[in-house]
């Protein structure tokens, strides 16, 4: 996409084969001589506009509905833009509602409206039913018929405006319970004409694709990190050596995690000559934290320590959301279960080994 320009002259915008659109917007002069930023929906830079007198202006021709954010000091909102559009943004009110004259901007803010005033009415219903001191069943199987309703209400706006980008940024706000399977978004992508460029469904989508590809019963995946002398180790250096491998991903700041490690030294001094391997991976920690700890916890069996500064590492090739997360690895590099804990891993973990013999 070529820069954005602030200022287009009227010989260059007649020579444009369409109209192009505007952004103006306004906003408290305090923020004068700072820039407002536009961007796109994956959070990329596009242009930066100086604000001068409580104002600024972005305009451009594109080639189709976009879905752009405008940041502005610490507020930001979002705004569709399309060829023809003239939208103006009115930051000094909260929320802040950009408008164009009947487009894709006020059929959003239309929607939003509706949520809201939906979701008001609901929190107040719901206080009446505590107030009467009605049952937890009743005001569950309350709550549960009107969230039915409010998902009904985005499935239609959906199927309303699939073929604009409306439908595809409510798409993106409610996929991740309205459709949660990577089969339904991808029929879903179909259906809805921009939904496979927005940056929440490409998001989750991929993270789909990670956990299917990382679900119970599939081949482990390999990944690399420091052993606690600072060697470089890889998983595959523990799976597939007859066997079975217990990872533990972990980190020093969490409690949860140093709670479990206990049960996993137990673990480790029962099974470590008798066929399992105990593994720690550490993520998020410096070399002092993830020593300290080791340490702290009297832990002997081996580490993958992945430093702080690495973002790709064995969590998200996981999709480890939340820690710990304990995970039993076969002799031939299956991944048997996920989401190991306390009393049931134990238990899980001396039947397995009880098999084994």
């Amino acid at each position: 996409m070529k820069k954005l320009i602030l200022l287009v002259l009227p010989f260059i915008i007649a020579s444009c084969d369409s109209k192009g659109f505007t952004i103006e917007g306004t906003i408290t002069e305090q923020l004068d001589s700072t820039y407002a930023y536009l961007m796109n929906d994956k959070e990329e830079f596009l242009d930066s506009c100086l604000i001068s007198k409580g104002k600024f202006t972005f305009s451009d021709t594109i080639s189709d509905q976009k879905v752009y954010l405008v940041h502005m000091g610490s507020q930001r909102t979002v705004v569709f833009v399309e060829n023809g559009s003239n939208i103006k943004i009115n930051a000094t009110e909260s929320p802040i509602k950009p408008t164009d004259n009947g487009g894709l901007n006020d059929k959003y803010n239309t929607i939003l409206d509706s949520i809201a005033k939906q979701a008001a009415a609901m929190r107040e219903k719901e206080n009446k039913l505590y107030e009467a001191n009605m049952t937890p069943d009743s005001i569950r199987n309350f709550k549960k018929g009107e969230y039915d309703k409010l998902y009904a209400y985005y499935r239609a706006e959906i199927s309303a405006n699939k073929d604009n980008q409306i439908g595809a940024v409510i798409f993106g706000m409610t996929a991740r319970v309205l459709y949660p399977t990577l089969e339904q978004i991808d029929s879903m992508c179909n259906e809805v004409k921009y939904a496979k460029d927005n940056a929440i469904v490409q998001s989750l989508r991929e993270e789909l694709l990670i956990k299917d590809k990382t679900k119970e019963g599939k081949p482990f995946t390999n990944f690399g990190g420091l052993s606690e002398t600072g060697k470089l180790v890889k998983l595959s250096d523990f799976v597939g050596k007859d066997n079975y491998v217990l990872v533990d991903f972990w980190a020093s700041w969490c409690g949860p995690c140093k709670a479990e490690m206990p049960n996993l030294v137990k673990l480790h001094n029962k099974y470590k000559d008798k066929g399992l391997t105990v593994l720690g991976v550490n993520i998020s920690d410096n070399e002092e934290q993830f020593k300290g700890t080791l340490k702290l916890q009297g832990i002997e069996y081996p580490q993958i320590h992945i430093p702080a500064h690495v973002k790709e590492n064995g969590a998200t090739l996981y999709n480890v959301k939340s820690i710990p997360h304990i995970m039993l690895i076969a002799p031939d590099g299956t991944i048997l279960k996920r989401g190991l804990r306390g009393e049931e891993m134990m238990k899980y973990i001396d039947e397995i080994m009880n098999e084994k013999k």
